[in-house]
Protein backbone atom coordinates (compact mmCIF):
# COMPACT_ATOMS: atom_id res chain seq x y z
CA UNK A 1 0.00 0.00 0.00
CA UNK A 2 1.23 3.52 -0.78
CA UNK A 3 2.06 6.04 1.92
CA UNK A 4 -0.68 8.57 2.74
CA UNK A 5 0.50 12.00 3.85
CA UNK A 6 -1.12 13.80 6.76
CA UNK A 7 -1.46 17.40 5.60
CA UNK A 8 -4.90 18.45 6.85
CA UNK A 9 -7.28 17.81 9.72
CA UNK A 10 -9.34 15.70 7.29
CA UNK A 11 -6.27 13.48 6.76
CA UNK A 12 -5.97 13.05 10.52
CA UNK A 13 -9.64 12.07 10.75
CA UNK A 14 -9.18 9.51 7.96
CA UNK A 15 -6.25 7.89 9.79
CA UNK A 16 -8.10 7.80 13.10
CA UNK A 17 -11.20 6.34 11.43
CA UNK A 18 -9.17 3.73 9.55
CA UNK A 19 -7.37 2.56 12.69
CA UNK A 20 -10.33 2.95 15.08
CA UNK A 21 -8.73 5.83 16.94
CA UNK A 22 -5.89 3.43 17.86
CA UNK A 23 -8.23 1.87 20.43
CA UNK A 24 -6.81 -1.36 21.89
CA UNK A 25 -3.63 -1.07 19.86
CA UNK A 26 0.02 -1.35 20.79
CA UNK A 27 3.38 -0.22 19.50
CA UNK A 28 5.06 -3.35 18.13
CA UNK A 29 8.34 -1.68 17.20
CA UNK A 30 10.04 1.63 16.49
CA UNK A 31 13.06 2.48 14.35
CA UNK A 32 14.85 5.84 14.51
CA UNK A 33 17.44 7.22 12.10
CA UNK A 34 19.16 10.55 12.75
CA UNK A 35 20.67 10.90 9.29
CA UNK A 36 24.04 11.72 10.86
CA UNK A 37 27.07 9.51 10.30
CA UNK A 38 30.87 9.46 10.31
CA UNK A 39 32.56 8.90 6.97
CA UNK A 40 35.61 6.66 6.40
CA UNK A 41 37.89 9.72 6.45
CA UNK A 42 36.53 10.68 9.89
CA UNK A 43 34.40 13.58 8.72
CA UNK A 44 30.94 13.96 10.23
CA UNK A 45 28.00 14.14 7.84
CA UNK A 46 25.07 16.15 9.25
CA UNK A 47 22.33 15.53 6.80
CA UNK A 48 19.09 13.94 6.16
CA UNK A 49 15.84 13.92 7.99
CA UNK A 50 15.51 12.64 11.52
CA UNK A 51 12.98 9.86 10.93
CA UNK A 52 10.99 7.55 13.14
CA UNK A 53 9.01 4.55 11.92
CA UNK A 54 6.50 3.11 14.36
CA UNK A 55 4.65 -0.17 13.77
CA UNK A 56 1.29 -0.70 15.47
CA UNK A 57 -1.08 -3.63 15.80
CA UNK A 58 -4.67 -3.52 17.02
CA UNK A 59 -7.34 -5.85 18.32
CA UNK A 60 -9.82 -4.00 16.08
CA UNK A 61 -7.87 -4.05 12.78
CA UNK A 62 -6.16 -7.22 11.53
CA UNK A 63 -3.61 -5.26 9.47
CA UNK A 64 -0.59 -3.54 10.93
CA UNK A 65 -0.20 0.23 10.75
CA UNK A 66 3.06 2.00 9.96
CA UNK A 67 3.54 5.65 10.93
CA UNK A 68 6.54 7.39 9.38
CA UNK A 69 7.52 10.66 11.03
CA UNK A 70 10.06 12.88 9.29
CA UNK A 71 11.96 15.86 10.66
CA UNK A 72 11.46 14.44 14.17
CA UNK A 73 12.02 17.18 16.75
CA UNK A 74 11.27 15.24 19.92
CA UNK A 75 9.91 11.85 20.84
CA UNK A 76 9.42 9.80 23.94
CA UNK A 77 8.61 6.10 23.88
CA UNK A 78 7.34 4.69 27.14
CA UNK A 79 7.82 0.99 27.74
CA UNK A 80 7.22 -0.78 31.02
CA UNK A 81 5.68 1.26 33.83
CA UNK A 82 4.71 0.01 37.25
CA UNK A 83 0.96 -0.60 37.48
CA UNK A 84 0.32 0.54 33.88
CA UNK A 85 -0.12 -1.35 30.64
CA UNK A 86 1.57 -0.24 27.45
CA UNK A 87 -1.67 -0.53 25.51
CA UNK A 88 -2.88 2.44 23.50
CA UNK A 89 -6.50 3.22 24.31
CA UNK A 90 -6.76 6.28 22.09
CA UNK A 91 -4.41 8.35 19.96
CA UNK A 92 -4.22 12.09 19.81
CA UNK A 93 -3.00 13.65 16.53
CA UNK A 94 -2.94 17.38 15.94
CA UNK A 95 -1.08 20.16 14.16
CA UNK A 96 0.56 22.81 16.34
CA UNK A 97 2.06 26.17 15.47
CA UNK A 98 4.91 27.67 17.45
CA UNK A 99 5.28 25.10 20.26
CA UNK A 100 9.00 24.55 19.66
CA UNK A 101 11.66 27.03 20.69
CA UNK A 102 12.32 29.30 17.76
CA UNK A 103 15.53 28.58 15.91
CA UNK A 104 17.04 28.41 12.47
CA UNK A 105 15.89 24.85 11.85
CA UNK A 106 12.69 24.80 13.93
CA UNK A 107 9.58 24.51 11.78
CA UNK A 108 6.75 26.81 12.80
CA UNK A 109 4.16 24.06 12.22
CA UNK A 110 4.56 20.53 13.55
CA UNK A 111 2.37 17.47 13.92
CA UNK A 112 2.04 15.67 17.24
CA UNK A 113 1.06 12.04 17.83
CA UNK A 114 0.46 11.00 21.42
CA UNK A 115 -1.15 8.08 23.21
CA UNK A 116 -2.95 10.55 25.46
CA UNK A 117 -4.17 14.14 25.37
CA UNK A 118 -1.08 16.21 24.57
CA UNK A 119 -0.54 19.45 26.47
CA UNK A 120 2.41 21.22 24.90
CA UNK A 121 3.49 23.00 28.09
CA UNK A 122 3.81 19.73 30.02
CA UNK A 123 5.79 17.58 27.60
CA UNK A 124 8.92 17.99 29.69
CA UNK A 125 7.56 16.26 32.78
CA UNK A 126 10.61 14.13 33.56
CA UNK A 127 10.38 10.60 34.85
CA UNK A 128 6.93 10.70 36.42
CA UNK A 129 4.46 7.85 35.97
CA UNK A 130 2.14 7.41 34.31
CA UNK A 131 3.96 8.86 31.33
CA UNK A 132 2.78 9.28 27.76
CA UNK A 133 4.41 8.32 24.50
CA UNK A 134 4.56 11.16 22.00
CA UNK A 135 6.22 12.27 18.78
CA UNK A 136 6.67 15.85 17.58
CA UNK A 137 7.68 16.00 13.92
CA UNK A 138 7.63 18.12 10.80
CA UNK A 139 5.55 15.60 8.87
CA UNK A 140 3.72 12.29 9.14
CA UNK A 141 2.59 9.67 6.67
CA UNK A 142 1.01 6.26 7.17
CA UNK A 143 0.08 3.01 5.50
CA UNK A 144 -1.49 -0.32 6.38
CA UNK A 145 0.53 -3.53 6.07
CA UNK A 146 -0.48 -7.18 6.11
CA UNK A 147 2.23 -8.08 8.60
CA UNK A 148 5.35 -6.85 10.35
CA UNK A 149 7.64 -8.29 7.68
CA UNK A 150 9.45 -5.65 5.72
CA UNK A 151 8.58 -2.88 8.15
CA UNK A 152 11.76 -0.85 7.89
CA UNK A 153 12.68 2.74 7.30
CA UNK A 154 12.48 3.39 3.56
CA UNK A 155 15.61 4.75 1.85
CA UNK A 156 16.17 8.42 2.42
CA UNK A 157 16.58 10.79 -0.51
CA UNK A 158 19.26 12.82 1.30
CA UNK A 159 21.41 9.71 1.72
CA UNK A 160 21.37 9.25 -2.04
CA UNK A 161 22.45 12.87 -2.53
CA UNK A 162 25.31 12.37 -0.05
CA UNK A 163 26.58 9.38 -1.98
CA UNK A 164 26.74 11.61 -5.06
CA UNK A 165 28.95 14.09 -3.14
CA UNK A 166 26.59 16.90 -2.18
CA UNK A 167 28.06 19.19 0.47
CA UNK A 168 26.16 19.46 3.73
CA UNK A 169 26.53 21.96 6.59
CA UNK A 170 29.14 20.73 9.08
CA UNK A 171 30.82 18.30 6.70
CA UNK A 172 34.61 18.52 6.43
CA UNK A 173 35.75 19.67 3.02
Amino acid sequence: MDWKKIETDADIKELLKTYYGFHDSCIVSAQYASGTRVEVDGSMWFGGSHRLLMLFHSQWEPRYLELLFEDVRRFRLIGLQDNYLNEVFEAFIRFYDGILPYGHFAPSRVIVWSDNEFVSKSYNDGLQEPADTYVIAGSLKWRLADGPEGSALPPEEDALRAERGSSVRGEKE
